[in-house]
């Protein structure tokens, strides 16, 4: 069969589940949940995919799951991606009520669009046409949130990693794919259209603790150590960084003080600050997180105060496959227009695809049919089709053309394509990026 045929009958396939795909979006936005904790979302993914027959792997990396379909010759095996976790925005009026949980971060989106696509390959059997397997993979905790709980998980050993796709690269659930597609919801955009990101930025996020000494406020400061002003201190210095960045490495240094003393009537002697340095490359984000913390401590020196340190890796920046990435703008304009399709544009934030797009092929477009930005709590979805069917159409039309004709395409791609590390490499860098002194 032809590769515009085999598109064809998928697109309809997709369009014949329309409903049942819609249903399935709202009962997951209806039902958030946080990273690590998505049970009830995995259980309802895990009961759609058994429902198209296909066999799924569940429990990993906590609540993750994997289903494979095979394509009628042996290749390379291609990850469609969706995630199963919500952020925290409580004033979203579809919130959980207690955790504050909400799918204003769209992964309900990518969730449907993950089972339109299985949908369509698993109901029409289409996927003996394709040589190499398909597989759909479900993954926790993408959003980089409840640090703290998520160093409990740590400490327990339950994870090494902080967000889902790093967890699934230690566990060996990446091992044998050979590349990966997703698409994300993006920000007031409700017309159908896709921005097509080359890059993005990673962060590590740093937590600091400056003790002082407590003294009495206004009858013996002068016995005090002043923790607080040793922090500001420090935000100053970092501060007077900040013009020796460069604009093309997108550098961002945010952080929040978190706690400023126990009492007015003391000098503060315990001040904790928690932020994340951002940047476009893991050796510039090395680099400018090095220099911060120079600075923090340089306002602890300053004023006598220890500044203790904790590095946590964080995410690593989105490093997108051009190749792969033109595979799906030129299928992306094919279904909604060329005009529609933005191709070479920068992902400010952050993804644990970035991690996943230093080991092999990887892409994440963001998608339309929203209204309201992401995260905030005006975010909606005003065009189903364009926010969810489209996507799936887009990565069913991608995994054609690299599958199709022999994997011909796929396999020009892998001989191309330089990874930045092995999967070793990988787990190594990761791991140099925790410490605590």
């Amino acid at each position: 069969m032809d590769k515009q045929t085999l598109k064809r009958l998928l697109y309809e396939a997709v369009d014949s589940a329309a409903e049942e795909v819609r249903s399935f979006a709202e009962d997951i936005a209806a039902h958030p949940e946080l990273g690590f904790f998505e049970e009830r979302t995995a259980a309802k993914l895990k009961e759609a995919l058994c429902g198209l027959g296909l066999d799924v792997k569940s429990g990993l990396a906590r609540t993750g799951l994997r289903a494979d379909v095979e394509g009628g010759a042996a290749g390379p095996k291609v990850a469609i991606i969706g995630e199963l976790d919500g952020i925290v925005c409580r004033r979203h009026p579809m919130a959980d009520p207690d955790s504050g949980a909400s799918h204003s971060c769209g992964h309900n989106l990518q969730l449907a669009a993950l089972y339109a696509a299985a949908s369509a390959l698993a109901k029409t059997g289409l996927a003996k046409e394709l040589s190499g397997t398909v597989s759909f993979l479900g993954t926790p905790a993408e959003e980089f949130i409840e640090v703290a709980r998520r160093k409990e998980l740590r400490d327990s050993g339950e994870l090494v990693y902080y967000c889902g796709k790093q967890e699934f690269v230690r566990l060996g659930v990446f091992d044998d794919i050979d590349m990966s597609i997703m698409v994300h919801a993006g920000d007031d955009e409700p017309s159908p259209v896709f921005s097509v990101p080359d890059g993005g930025n990673g962060f590590r996020i740093f937590m600091l603790r400056y003790e002082g000494r407590q003294a009495h406020a206004a009858a013996a400061p002068h016995l005090g150590v002043n923790a607080l002003y040793a922090a500001v201190a420090g935000i100053n210095a970092v501060n007077a960084l900040r013009e020796t960045f460069r604009d093309e490495d997108h550098i961002r240094v945010h952080y929040i003080i978190t706690k400023g003393g126990d009492s007015v009537n003391s000098v503060p002697d315990d001040v904790r600050i928690e932020g994340y340095v951002r940047a476009g490359s893991a050796a510039v984000i090395d680099e400018t997180f090095d220099k911060v913390i120079r600075a923090f401590k340089a306002g602890g020196e300053a004023l006598g105060a220890k500044c203790h340190v904790t590095s946590v890796a964080g995410d690593m920046p989105l490093n997108a496959c051009k190749e792969l990435n033109e595979i799906f703008a030129e299928n992306a304009a094919s279904l909604i227009g060329g005009d529609n399709v933005r191709r070479g544009t920068y992902f400010a934030a952050s993804t644990d695809l970035g991690d996943i797009a230093h080991i092999m092929p990887a892409i994440q477009p963001l998608g339309g049919g929203v209204i309201g930005a992401l995260h905030s709590k005006e975010f909606k979805v005003v065009d189903f089709e364009a926010a969810a069917l489209t996507p799936a159409k887009a990565m069913l039309a991608t995994v054609v053309d690299l599958l199709g004709d022999g994997a011909r395409r796929a396999d020009e791609l892998l001989k191309n394509f330089k990874p930045v590390y092995t999967k070793e490499e990988y787990l190594r860098a990761m791991d140099r990026r925790f410490y605590s002194e």
